[in-house]
């Protein structure tokens, strides 16, 4: 999955390492290394996130910040500094103010704290992903394709709560859909945090993280696009 930073984080819970309030010159190189690369800031209402680059390098507020190649609204040329503090990791301005911290989840995404929001995203290594899916931008007509682009199911995520499922949608699947997708018996979907989850029977799932285009699986095997 995604989420999982480098192995590193996932094997050692950063609450854990830090001692619960611990600053950036207490912890140690193995986690600071397992830290640093690409990160996306992503708000679960869907609006475009922003790439950042954590770096190892010292500056005022903590370590150094880089933007990335997309940055939306409000965070554009407001990042100055990155720094481990309490929840977790801390995205500092110029001024060493505080702009918005993280903390960490087993086995899921970063995340703002429970009493803040929207809720927003930290995310680590998001490649081509550059924002949060939401229902309202998922439900519509879509083409399930390989990644060959060969089309393998006209399928349409409807706005109609499952009958089977308790916190899903309804899917409905086209008659041309190949065998290789039928026998899954894909009959709900819900946004589940950052991803789209299809959902089939006989526990049956797949996640999805969105892309410019539409949809892409975790393995990058398989993508949705929207059925123009």
């Amino acid at each position: 999955m995604r989420f999982a930073r480098r192995g590193f984080l996932a094997a050692v819970p950063l609450a854990l390492a830090l001692g619960g309030h611990a600053r950036a010159q207490e912890v140690s190189k193995e986690i600071v290394d397992a830290t640093v690369g690409e990160w996306l800031i992503a708000s679960e209402d869907g609006s475009l996130g922003c790439y950042v680059t954590l770096e190892k390098g010292k500056t005022i507020g903590g370590r150094v910040v880089t933007e990335g190649k997309t940055c939306g609204a409000p965070w554009h040329d407001a990042i100055a500094a990155w720094e481990f503090s309490d929840p977790g990791i801390v995205l500092r301005d110029a001024t060493r103010k505080a702009l918005i911290g993280f903390q960490e989840q087993e086995g899921g995404p970063w995340k703002t704290p429970l009493d803040v929001s929207p809720t927003v995203y930290f995310i680590p290594e998001p490649g081509s992903m550059d924002r949060v899916p939401t229902v309202k931008d998922a439900i519509g007509k879509w083409v399930l394709r390989d990644d060959k682009g060969k089309a393998l199911c006209h399928m349409a995520l409807l706005d109609v709560n499952s009958k089977r499922l308790d916190d899903a949608k309804t899917v409905e699947l086209a008659k041309d859909c190949a065998a290789s997708v039928k026998k899954t018996k894909v009959d709900a979907w819900q946004i589940s945090e950052i991803e789209l989850v299809i959902i089939g029977g006989e526990d049956w799932v797949y996640t999805m993280t969105p892309e410019k285009d539409g949809f892409v699986s975790d393995d990058g095997k398989f993508r949705m696009r929207r059925d123009q």
